[in-house]
């Protein structure tokens, strides 16, 4: 089936593929995003937080003992011990957070979709939905692939940093607490920038995917077309009949019976007939489209009828394409020609 899709996406396909929640994301590339903004805080607020954890570690230890049972003491006491890290430390929750849905946010062109985020139940039992073995494999070999390289490159680091770990037993408290947090921020970039090079060739992937699974076969490309700008041979009539209202009209006149004209140029097409036989409104015009098709059912020797209110009346309906109903039809009979000798002597026979 897939070799059949050789027509590109429409963009009626793509904006229901959208409201589904069809967009090609990648979340390696956004907890990538989200790692580097948390590297760059830590390199900016590393040393507050350094200086808060030291300094909760060190009060007790240095300060004189304090036994209280006050309640407010001690909510008061936690308080300040949340406190000193709050700052710092939520800095970089939020800036991780807010990195990585900025980071998601553009990768789907701001598609905001919670109903989608609720879990299906559906699921549970569509064992026979979704991707197919070759899939699924290629899928697994991937991850597979993407976990190495993040092992691989968590060794390297911790491999070439092997000297400056050996020599942290013999620091003291502060340099030690520093150096801990440069060997961190270090691993963490170094893992940010292979996850962001690891998530931009997922998020390619993902989108030739999605781009193959959107594309159509000549079938339903005609169905799109068809449900977008309508039946391709009603719309080359209108096109005709737009050609024929700008040049001749005769073709706007077909099949028509009587010509009711009114004021200002006003000229209404009826077909059927004759009164009690159904009437169909046609066509209505006015002003020099008016007067044009008054001239071309003169030229057609087509019976014109002068009734000016009737035809205001009638061009006014709300719904001028259905017959008319039994009393407009008792108006038009007086209007309307009587059947030459030859329709009369053929009508008969012909019925």
């Amino acid at each position: 089936m897939s070799e059949d899709r050789t027509q590109g996406q429409s963009k009626q396909r793509r904006q229901q593929a959208r409201e589904r929640g069809l967009v090609a994301h990648s979340p390696e590339l956004t907890g990538a995003v989200g790692l580097l903004a948390a590297s760059a805080l830590l390199a900016i607020w590393g040393d507050d937080l350094t200086a808060a954890l030291l300094g909760l570690v060190r009060e007790p230890l240095i300060g004189a003992a304090r036994v209280s049972a006050d309640p407010a003491e001690v909510v008061a006491r936690l308080r300040h011990l949340a406190l000193a890290v709050a700052w710092p430390l939520g800095g970089l929750v939020v800036g991780f957070a807010a990195a990585a849905l900025a980071a998601h946010q553009v990768q789907v062109g701001g598609l905001w979709a919670p109903s989608l985020l609720a879990p299906d139940p559906a699921r549970l039992w569509a064992a026979g939905r979704g991707p197919g073995l070759a899939t699924r494999a290629t899928r697994g070999a991937w991850s597979v692939i993407k976990a190495a390289v993040v092992a691989v490159v968590a060794a390297w680091t911790i491999w070439s940093g092997w000297r400056d770990f050996q020599r942290l037993g013999g620091l003291e408290a502060g340099p030690l607490a520093r150096a801990s947090g440069l060997a961190l921020r270090d691993l963490a970039l170094r893992l940010a920038l292979a996850t962001l090079v690891l998530g931009l060739i997922d998020y390619g992937d993902r989108s030739n995917r999605l781009e193959a699974q959107l594309r159509m076969t000549p079938e339903e490309q005609r169905e799109d077309q068809r449900a977008t700008e309508g039946d391709p041979a009603l719309r080359a009539r209108r096109r005709r009949l737009a050609r024929a209202w700008n040049g001749d009209p005769g073709e706007v006149l077909a099949g028509a019976s009587l010509v009711l004209t009114g004021p200002a140029g006003l000229t209404l097409v009826l077909a059927g007939g004759p009164p009690p036989r159904r009437v169909v409104p046609q066509w209505a015009a006015r002003g020099s489209a008016g007067a044009r098709l008054r001239r071309s059912a003169e030229a057609r020797k087509l019976p014109l009828a002068d009734a000016p209110d009737l035809a205001r009346r009638l061009a006014r309906r709300r719904a001028p394409g259905l017959a008319l109903p039994a009393d407009a039809l008792a108006e038009l009979a007086p209007l309307w020609p009587a059947p030459s000798k030859g329709r009369a002597e053929t009508g008969p026979a012909a019925g």
